[in-house]
């Protein structure tokens, strides 16, 4: 199940001897003997300086303990090993509610006792499903900041040249034509500098591209459905005149909205997350897109959008009940984009003025009403007869009545397919299998169907 091949650390602090023994048997059903090392205590201390002594995969701990209680330890472990994933025990009480309090404690997951073998092997395949994502993320990470380390590095050195050359200037003041020649040395010096800063962003535009190619390949029903909404969404913050950052922000966390459902443990959950129309309010993938990208710099007003897509602006929603303008723009903007489009897949017999219909009967109470006048605006302005735009997307993007605005090559300088070609799921199917053999050359432009 492990991405990284290691054996998996587990510590329970738990006075009752049975939860230990009930986790090991739930551990080698689902990884196999001898995969997984379960080490039990019964007193929070002592599980405490376990914590600080070596470095565990997964921590169970029972809320009543003497000393500190399970939150206590919670909130000590995330401090101690911050990558370390807790999962809180408490024995049912009609009454008392403690997953939210075991949530606010920074918890992963909270089971009620008794414990069912078949709920500690869900949570724990959820776990170490999302511990693996992160651990693949974190390595990403380091390596763009190495990039970065790198390009700072460099640019000391052009500053340290550029003041070289000034100096070389203020010497060489009466003979113009090596001054002229300095100063087109700085400008080639300034130049590189300017094009390293365009390299560091395209690293960035290539991991966003990148996330977005592991959506891509986990909705293979649903194919093209981020860029959709991406082009959808952006038209809208257009028509609402946000900041150009906003819409940035905006077009980013619509293209990576569904980062949350590759972290499901099966293809089941995962399709099944994709019908907001009967899952929406049940649904915690965002929180788990949110989670995944705020380790990254540069991606935290992304990640707070994707926290609050399924917040109702009638306060019903999750995960934190906000309502109306609370919660944040591109959140309602994409909640609705992705609705529609959805439902469009889903109901392709239906046309799209029945659908946003269904949704205006919903307005104020899931959706923000002027976000709907301006989602039924731009939908009404792809209508046949209007001037198609042409759009940039990568090769997972690539779906059924898309219309080619430039001919395809491959790396190899392969025409294979000319402008104009309207795709269907075979062509589609077949420019996938060449790509893994001659890797098309992207971004590709396309002409979305209206």
């Amino acid at each position: 199940m492990s991405l990284t091949g290691k054996e998996k650390k587990i510590l329970v602090i738990d006075p009752e001897s049975g939860v230990a023994e009930g986790i090991r048997a739930a551990l080698a059903a689902e990884l196999g003997e001898g995969e997984a090392r379960v080490l039990a205590t019964a007193q929070a201390e002592a599980g405490l300086q376990k914590v600080r002594a070596e470095r565990w995969d997964v921590v169970f701990s029972v809320i009543a303990l003497g000393g500190p209680d399970g939150f206590e330890v919670c909130r000590r472990i995330r401090k101690l090993q911050p990558r370390a994933s807790v999962i809180l025990l408490s024995t049912y009480q009609a009454g008392r509610d403690d997953a939210l309090q075991a949530w606010a404690a920074g918890a992963e997951a909270y089971l009620a006792k008794p414990l069912k073998p078949g709920e500690i092997r869900y949570v724990l395949r959820t776990v170490f499903k999302v511990a693996d994502l992160n651990h693949a993320l974190y390595e990403k990470n380091r390596q763009l900041e190495t990039s970065l380390g790198q390009l700072k590095n460099f640019h000391k050195n052009l500053a340290s040249l550029n003041n070289e050359l000034r100096s070389d200037k203020k010497r060489l003041a009466a003979n113009l034509k090596d001054m002229e020649e300095l100063n087109r040395q700085l400008e080639d010096k300034n130049a590189q500098i300017s094009s390293m800063i365009e390299e560091l962003s395209g690293r960035f535009d290539s991991t966003e591209a990148l996330l977005a190619s592991i959506i891509e390949l986990h909705q293979s029903g649903h194919r093209g459905h981020s860029e959709r909404v991406a082009r959808l969404s952006v038209a809208i913050a257009e028509k609402m005149k946000l900041r150009n950052y906003q819409i940035r922000n905006i077009r980013t966390a619509a293209r990576l909205h569904e980062l949350g459902i590759v972290a499901l443990p099966t293809e089941a959950l995962r399709q099944e997350a994709l019908d907001e129309r009967k899952n929406r309010k049940y649904n915690t993938h965002p929180m788990v897109g949110e989670m995944l990208l705020k380790g990254f710099p540069g991606f935290e007003l992304v990640a707070d959008i994707l926290r609050h897509l399924h917040e109702n602006v009638d306060g019903s929603g999750t995960p934190d009940g906000l309502y109306g303008e609370q919660i944040p723009v591109g959140s309602r903007i994409i909640s609705a984009a992705s609705y529609l489009d959805h439902s469009r897949v889903a109901q392709p017999s239906e046309s799209v003025a029945v659908l946003i219909a269904r949704m205006l009967s919903q307005s104020g109470k899931l959706f923000d009403e002027q976000v709907l006048a301006w989602l039924r605006e731009c939908v009404e302005a792809e209508a046949p007869g209007k001037k198609k735009e042409a759009l940039e997307c990568s090769v997972f993007a690539l779906s059924e009545g898309m219309e080619l605005a430039s001919d395809l090559y491959s790396e190899s300088g392969i025409n294979i397919l000319r402008k104009g070609t309207v795709l269907d799921t075979e062509i589609v199917n077949k420019v996938l299998k060449f790509h893994t053999v001659d890797p098309i050359k992207g971004p590709i432009k396309v002409c979305h169907p209206s």
